[in-house]
This record gives structure tokens, sequence and C-alpha cells, in this order.
């Protein structure tokens, strides 16, 4: 290969540039999004169950459902949890189902979708299971907001929602790349079908008949079938009505005296439906408006396309009412982007002048530089046929291996240069100068590759994030190589050419000085003598005080030992006392400052109540000049508001200030349970965040799990650093622990005495009761479905004596009190049903104020004080951090990436010996990863975990290269000469590899508002600091470890 592309230099450029076109056509036609799009081995079943408790639908319908899904092939784990819907309108499950990494999904699904259809019969009524794929916590929210937009003005909400479903709605669905348009905030319109009561009772007519009879109206008939011209066909008869006014001539039944009618015994109308909740900005009705796009398109093109449909549309807004974008994931991916961009400006800029510094040579430089360009665009080419697309995790993998591209490119190009002056012409020296380096860069990149082979093993999130960015660094660095063996020697053998012609001296000569004064610095590190030259420039300073360095060292092995050992204690221990380790990095934590006001009701509330208690907080935070938004979403129950600041302010104590001013007011309510939280970096100091440590207690009884979790939090808050202890943290902010149910206690003896069936009973309670559920009945009227309800007069004020009173018709004509035969009681109910392995779990959480390892002390401690009964057991749960499945994951990666290694540097060496000189290197490079992350304050996260794998296939390369050159000069000279002048030989390009590498990679960490802003952050880090202190390191501790490992040895 190297050969042919340096005798073919027209055939290598044509090669080049056909690259280059497909890299530029590629690059056009990958999809750009913030987040991979993701096929997760997990799907999540949704259920709801109006009127029912959580205990009822763990029962009727949870358990039925997790049954079935244990049927399913490759099923892995299951959990559940069947809670109290918040509006109270009856329960909720979710179930979360975990498959092995090999199942189809697709099949999985259509398989769980059959088991579930066979359940039909023994499920309860309107009870409908909704599978959907797992969406990661951290992409849920890329997933739901791709964009949004926000409806709002001096209107009702029904006006709001019309305008955006006659106006918005089609003009956004025909946009190319738009998967749908959703609506929230919007009143369904329904029929409201209300009966007299007194005339019912003279007619003997019960609410069952009237409601039967409407139903009819969608049912589609055949009564047979008829020939016609020649041809039998079935005649169907439709009966539907076209407009609402049409069922007040609706016969219910036909009578001697003629037909009683719906108008005879109650009105028809069509209303909006009561109003289930409210959304407001900055006190005004609004409606959302959330845009979802196609998988696989440009994210950032589909957000172009939609605001350019938005523009007419807002002219044609009533007066008053403003569309405005309230959230743009395409503006986070457009951040990025830019941000990227102007980095990889910076980085290459520094390589530039870090290239020019040490080459000295215009056309050197051009040529390591163009590596960068051609290995980028093959990488991108590599990416989309891999069916990758460019987001926030291959871009970081692409900009961590930008200081590593001009790696190869650097050794062989001065591999090459060396060659040269030694008086060989152009075309040999760039053909030596590649071979010869040709098997240690290939052993080199093979390490830094190999390390990302357990990569393909990892399951679960971590397979998501960090598998798409091992490929793109993958494809980046064999990129580099392809690049390095054949376009650098093809122009670094023109390069010696046309200078040797401009300067008019025969190729191969030019330098003859410049080679002379190497020689001369090699041999004199070495203590022989050198053949004479005719000019013996000053050995630089640099390689004077390397050389006697390494001549003490190699003098003074114990010492050396003792250096390193003392670097890598002491940076454990800073790093082990200061920084925090094992966090997850999430593409959405932002630096947004915001502060959340969340209120919550007793079960029962209405939603009267909780928006009165809301609009007293929108109206002292409307008086507040600071804050620029503010938005409420209110629910019966519970409402929660978002309050947003201007820039300028965001970063000050004013957010805090605030924050505490929404707290002292909070004090003048009672009746509710309101919790002021704060976000973003003016609250990371001294402000409030939510709950930053929890832990979860399993067992086999709720009640004594209970019991445990309470008696942890009454000893969690004697401490005066402890706040906001949250025994019930195992669900959302607005679920309480203890809820209650009214029910109907039914005398099924009583009933039977009065030929009265469980079904007709529960139908009359019903039509006298007011409902808040949806409405599952639904009547087709002209080409669109409305929900109907059927209700007897007076149903509002229905209350539960009422209710005892009521007398029920009976088959016979006789009126029975529904208290002769049923009571209404209460009784107290689970709030929520979470099992995990068939064990109840329970979640207590709290916010510590102070340092992170005095945090983790004090939990341990009131752990360890805790008395479990058997079988019982408390966990630490992290929900921003990883569990011991995903540690267990990283850590064996660890161990295989270091394996590789050593069978990749044994193969290279036919040695069993060498590899542990060259694995050396990955203790002293953690020095560096210590200390970078304590003095930059930052997190360890599970991506610097990654990035600390990954760093371990680079800082091996300098071993490599030092022991491989040692090995053959070993074959011709002492082993002490050897060492001192392999090891001096190599200082150069080891330099210059680690500055371009280092400087960078700079760029990335520089200038960021935190170093955990975004994920390369980390990965820089972990791999700069590795970089620097295995390069200082390496340079005495290998030269020193190979003469008392190998060489002895051998």
């Amino acid at each position: 290969m190297i050969d042919l592309s340096i005798k073919r230099p027209v055939a290598t450029a044509a090669i080049y540039v056909a690259l280059v076109a497909l890299g530029a056509y590629s690059f056009r036609l990958i999809p750009v999004e913030l987040l991979p799009d993701v096929d997760y081995p997990r799907l999540t079943v949704n259920a709801s169950w109006g009127g029912a408790s959580p205990e009822a639908m763990e029962a009727f319908v949870t358990s039925p459902l997790e049954a079935a899904a244990q049927q399913v092939k490759g099923v892995r784990k299951i959990t559940s949890t069947s809670r109290a819907d918040p509006r109270g309108t009856g329960s909720s499950a979710e179930i979360d189902i975990e498959f092995e990494r090999d199942v189809r999904m697709d099949f999985a699904q259509l398989d769980l979708g059959e088991r579930f259809a066979s359940l039909r019969d023994e499920l309860p009524p309107a009870v409908y299971p909704q599978i959907q794929p797992y969406v990661p916590r951290e992409f849920s929210d890329e997933e739901q907001r791709f964009l949004s937009y926000q409806l709002h003005g001096p209107y009702t909400f029904s006006r709001l929602a019309e305008v955006a479903e006659e106006e918005v709605e089609p003009v956004l669905s025909s946009v190319d790349g738009v998967a749908g348009v959703m609506i929230w905030g919007d009143q369904d319109r329904e029929v409201a079908i209300e009966l007299d009561r007194q005339k019912l009772d003279a007619l003997n007519l019960r609410p069952e008949q009237v409601e039967q009879r409407i139903r009819d109206l969608s049912t589609l008939r055949a009564p047979g079938s008829l020939v016609l011209e020649g041809r039998q066909v079935t005649l169907a008869v439709r009966t539907r009505v076209r407009r609402v006014s049409e069922l007040e001539n609706l016969v219910i039944v036909q009578r001697r005296e003629g037909a009683i009618r719906l108008r005879d015994i109650g009105t028809v109308r069509e209303q909006t439906a009561d109003a289930t909740s409210y959304f407001r900005i900055n006190g005004q009705p609004t409606i959302s408006i959330f845009v979802t796009r196609e998988s696989g398109t440009n994210a950032v093109r589909v957000a172009d396309a939609v605001k350019e449909a938005i523009g007419p549309l807002e002219a044609r807004m009533p007066p008053g009412a403003t569309l405005e974008l309230d959230d743009d994931q395409s503006q986070e991916i457009r951040q990025q982007l830019t941000d990227l961009r102007l980095r990889a400006l910076a980085a290459a800029i520094v390589i530039f002048l870090v290239l020019t510094l040490f080459l000295r040579s215009m056309g050197a430089v051009l040529v390591v530089f163009a590596t960068i360009g051609f290995s980028v665009l093959i990488a991108v080419n590599m990416l989309y046929l891999g069916g990758f697309s460019l987001n926030v995790l291959t871009l970081a993998g692409l900009a961590w291996g930008f200081g590593l591209i001009v790696d190869n490119g650097i050794v062989v190009l001065e591999n090459v240069e060396r060659h040269s002056h030694l008086g060989k012409p152009a075309r040999q020296a760039a053909s030596d100068g590649a071979r010869q380096v040709m098997l240690p860069v290939i052993a080199a990149t093979a390490t830094t590759a190999i390390v990302l082979v357990p990569f393909l093993f990892l399951q679960g999130e971590l397979r998501i994030y960090y598998l798409p960015l091992a490929f793109a660094v993958a494809f980046s660095i064999v990129a580099s190589l392809f690049v390095a063996f054949t376009f650098v020697p093809t122009m670094a053998g023109r390069i010696h050419y046309w200078r040797a012609r401009v300067y008019g001296v025969p190729a191969g000569t030019a330098d003859q000085a410049a080679g002379a004064a190497r020689e001369t610095a090699s041999a004199e590190a070495s203590g022989v003598s050198a053949a004479p030259a005719t000019a013996r420039p000053r050995v630089p300073a640099y390689i004077r005080a390397y050389r006697s360095v390494l001549g003490f060292a190699l003098d003074h092995p114990i010492l050396v030992v003792a250096v390193c050992v003392a670097a890598l204690g002491g940076s454990w221990w800073l790093f082990d006392k200061h920084v925090t380790r094992g966090i997850r990095w999430s593409a959405f934590w932002g630096q947004d400052t915001y502060i959340s006001v969340n209120i919550t009701f007793p079960r029962g509330a209405g939603l009267d109540r909780t928006d009165e208690m809301a609009r007293a907080f929108e109206e002292k935070i409307s008086s507040i000049p600071e804050v620029e938004r503010y938005e409420a979403w209110v629910q019966p129950q519970y409402a929660f508001m978002r309050i947003t600041f201007p820039k300028d302010l965001e970063t000050t104590q004013v957010p805090v200030a605030i924050k505490e001013q929404m707290v002292a007011y909070s004090y003048q309510f009672s009746g509710a349970d309101v919790r002021v939280y704060g976000y973003g970096p003016s609250f990371y100091g001294g402000g409030s965040s939510p709950p930053n440590y929890s832990l979860k207690i399993l067992g086999y009884n709720y009640l004594q799990v209970q019991d445990l979790a309470d008696d942890l939090a009454s000893r969690l808050e004697r401490f005066s650093r402890i706040q906001d202890v949250d025994p019930n943290a195992s669900g959302r902010w607005y679920e309480r622990d203890k809820e209650f149910e009214y029910y109907l206690a039914v005398d099924r003896e009583a009933l039977g005495a009065h030929d009265i069936t469980v079904e007709e009973l529960l139908r009359f309670v019903s039509a006298n009761l007011p409902s808040d559920r949806p409405r599952t009945q639904v009547l087709r009227v002209g080409a669109e479905e409305l929900p109907f309800a059927v209700k007897l007069g007076g149903y509002r004020d229905f209350d539960l004596i009422d209710m005892r009173q009521l007398r029920i018709p009976s088959q016979t004509g006789r009126e029975v009190r529904l208290a002769d035969v049923a009571q209404v009681e209460r009784r107290n109910v689970l709030s929520r049903i979470l099992r995990e392995d068939q064990q109840y779990q329970r979640t207590v959480a709290w916010e510590f104020r102070g340092p992170r390892k005095l945090g983790d002390l004090i939990r341990d401690a009131v752990v360890e004080a805790t008395t479990l009964p058997p079988g019982y057991k408390i966990e630490e749960d992290d929900r921003w951090g990883w569990d011991e499945e995903e540690k267990t994951q990283v850590y064996v990666a660890i161990i295989f990436a270091v394996l590789l290694i050593y069978m990749v540097t044994a193969a290279l060496f036919e040695s069993l010996a060498a590899p542990f000189v060259v694995l050396l290197t990955l203790p002293l490079a953690l020095i560096g990863v210590f200390l970078i992350f304590f003095y930059a304050d930052a997190t360890f996260t599970r991506t610097a975990y990654i990035g600390t794998i990954m760093m371990a296939g680079i800082v091996v390369n300098n071993a490599i290269l030092i022991v491989y050159h040692i090995g053959e000069l070993r074959q011709s000279m002492p082993t002490r000469d050897a060492i001192l002048q392999g090891t001096l030989e190599r200082v150069r390009p080891i330099l210059m590899t680690t500055f371009t590498t280092v400087f960078g990679l700079l760029p990335l960490v520089l200038f960021a508002q935190s170093q955990d802003e975004n994920i390369w952050n980390s990965l820089a880090l972990a791999t700069i600091g590795g970089l620097i202190s295995s390069t200082l390191f390496v340079l005495v501790a290998v030269p020193v470890a190979y003469r008392y490992l190998v060489a002895r040895r051998a």
C-alpha cells in the first residue's frame, strides 16, 4: 500500500478527491439530531381504570398483565407501579418490561400485544393497556418535545383550541419530516343527555334504556342479503345521526298511546366538556402545541421547515393572540454544533501552531494538517454507511479523536524526514521511513481501537450512550491510519523532491547538517563516539536536560519507583476525598435557572380549589419585576408553576431571593402541601435543589417497609444539614402516602330478593353521579365521534345523603332504597404499589447541604444504625447515578481493555515481559486523571469512566514507540546505550504527538460554564490528564522498567 501510493501519486490523489466528495455528500445526507434514535430492549405498558383504587388496579389489571408479559420469550425483568391518578379519577398502572439484548423488539411487542388481546375478556371494561417503546429518562424530552409552541391571549380555552385545531395543526402536519402535532389544553366537545327523574318514573323508564337506544345509533346492522343484477349483496342498515339535534326525535320506546321520544323525558345539548386542567403563561390561558418529527430525519432542517410554515400563521391569529415558540430542541443541536465548530477551529489553529513550532516546514505542516480533514470526512462516510446520525455522542467521539488523528501522520512524517536526512532519495526515504514505523504505528492504533471492543458487549443504557461514541472514535482513528500510510508518504516524498529542486541540492542531502546534528545528539546521549560531521549545531536544551534526567534515573531505579508510587497514592487520596463519582451525564441538565412551585391538595379537592391557590401565587409572582415569565399547570389536587428570569439575572442571587419569597408566601396557606425548588447555577452554592440523596427500602410487607422508611426519615431529620426529608419519594412529587376511597358494599342477597342485578344497580347509581372520568361511550355524529353521557337531572348536586335515599326501580315494578341493598363505606387504601422482583419498594429522599463526602458519611452511619428484619434490605437509590449492574459492566470493560492491550503488545514484541513495561503507563496516566478532575472541580461522571478506558488505549502508544525502538537498537549495541539512544530518538515525535493531542483537546474544555456542561468535557479531561502525566513519567519510568524487567530477563 505504501509503495503503491508513492509510485502512483495521481491515482492516490483521485482516491482522495473521491473520498472528499463522498464525505461532503454523506455530511448532507446524514441525520442530525441531539440524541441517537434508539431501539432499547425494553417496553412500557400503561393502563388506567377510572374509579378504581390502586389495590383494585393491582389485583385486576397489573397482576394479570404481569403474568402475561412473563410468558414472552426473552423477558429479563419486570417492575410495576400501580398508583392513584393525581386527578382523583381512578388509578393507573405502569409496567416496565426489560428484555435480553438480542431480542427483536418488534417481534416482542407483537407477541406481547397478542397476549394482552387474549386477556381482553378478563380485564375490567374500559381498560385498554397501551404498549410503548421504553424511552430512557435522558431521551424522553427529545422524543416528546422536539418543538413546542404556545398559543395564548385574552380568549377562552375553547376559542384558542379552535384556532389551534383549524389554523395551526393542518399546516404543521403537512410539513415534510413532521410525524404528528399534538394539542394540549383544549376542552373536548361532548353530548350531554339529562333526563327528568319524575318523567322517567311516571313512564316507568330507566336511564339504561335510553343509553342503549343511543348506542344502537352507532351500530351497523346487516339484516340479510338480496339479489341485485344477478349478484348477491349484503344489505346494511345505518341509523347514525347527522346532527346532535336529531337525537331529540329519537324514539326510546313505543307504547300503545304513542312513541316516547327523547325530548319527552329530557334534554340534549352539545357542550364543551368540563375542564380537567388549566395551563397559563403570565396569567393568560394557553394552549400547547407539540410537534414530533419522524425518526431518522434531520432535526435542524425539519425545525427550519416548521418555523417557515409558522411565519404566515402568525398574521392569521385573532387580535391579541400570540403564537410563540416555547421549546426548540433543534436550538440545542445548533448550539452544540456551533460550539463544537468553534472549538474545533480553535483546536485546528493550536495544532497548526504546534506543528509549525516542531516541524519548521510549511509543507510538512500542511501535509499533517490535511490528515485531519481527510480522516474526518472518511469517518463521516463510515458513520453514514453504518446507519449512525450526527448527534451529541458521535460528535463527542469525533471531537475527542480530533487530537489523535494527526498522531499517526506525525510519526510517519518525522521518520520519513529522518531517513531523508540520512541521504536517501526522496521516494526511498518515504518508503523506508513509513515501513520502519508501520508495525509500531499499527500496534499503537490497534491498542487505541482495541479498547473499544468491550463496548460491543455493554448492555442497557450504557450501550445506547457509548456504542455510537466508540464507533465514531474507531472510525476516525482507523481513517487516520489509512491516511498516514497512503497520503503522508506520498506527499512527504514530493516535499523532499521539490525542496531539492528549489534549493538545487540532490534529494536527500538538503538537510545533512540537521541530520548530523540529530546523529550527534543521539551519540552524545548514548555515550558513543559519533561520526565526524562538517556541522555540529548545538543540541537543543530540552534534549540535554532530558539526557541528564534519564541517565540519573537509570542509575537510581528505587528512587524512580518511590516517586511514582508516592505520586499515584497522593493523587488518589485527593481524588477519593474530593471528587464526586458515578453521576449520569444527561443532555438535558443544561444551565437554565428557574424556580418550581409544587402545590398538592388532599384527595378529593376540585379543580376550582386548586386553581384558586395557583392564581394567588400567579398574582404574587406578577408583582415581582425581576421575573421574566411564569407558567402554571393546574389539575385537580395539584398545580405546578415554573418561574424563569432574564439571562443577565440567572447567575445572580436574585433567583435565590425570589425563591425565599415564594417559600415565605407559601406559609400563608393551609390545607395544601407547597414545595419550592430552585434549579440552575444560582442554586448550586447557596440555594436549593431537589433531593440529592435517596435510599431504597425493599421488603415483602408493605406496612413494614413503610414503618422502616418513616423511622429512617425521623432519624435523618435530626441532622441540621439535612432538609426536605421525604419518606415517600418512591413516586412523583404530587403523590401522597395516605389515600382513602368510598366504596359501595353490595348486599347480594337483598338485591336478589328484589330481582335487581349488580349491573342494573351500578348503571342506575352511575346515572345519578357526576363523573370526571374519560367518556368511554362514543356516538357517531356525521363524520366525527363525540363522547356522550346519560345523567339524571340534579346529578351535579347529588350528595351522600341523597345517594342513600336513592330509590332503585326493580323488575317487579317496585322501588327499593339503595340503603336497603348496599352501604357506602370509607376505607384507607395504598396510594401506590411499587414492586420489584416481587418485593415492595419505598424510597426515602433528602437534600444535604454540605460536602458530598460528609453527606456520604452521614448516610452510611444512619443505614448502619437501622435494624432490618430478615429478608429486608436498604440500597442506595441514586437517581442520577448508575446502578451496580452498570458499574460491573464498566469495570469488566476496563479489565478486558487492559487484557486486550496486553495481547496486542505481546504479539508486537513477541514477548511476555515487554507488554508489562507498556502497561506500566496506565497507573502513571491515572495520576493525571485524578489530579485534573480534582483541580478542575469536575464530576467524575460515568462518561469519565468511559473516557478513562479510551485514554488507556492512547497513553500506551508512546511506550510502544520507545520499547519497540529500543528493541531494534539492542540488536547492534549494548543495552544501556540502546535504551539511551532509542529513548532520545523518540522524544521529539512523542512530544509532538502529546502536544498536538493535548492542545487539540484543550478547546473542548476551556471557556465552559461548568466542566460538567457537555459530554465531551469528561472525555477530554480524562484524556488530557492521563496523556500529560503518562508522557512525563513514561520518558523516565519506561526506560528504567525496560532495563530491569526486560533486558536483565533476556
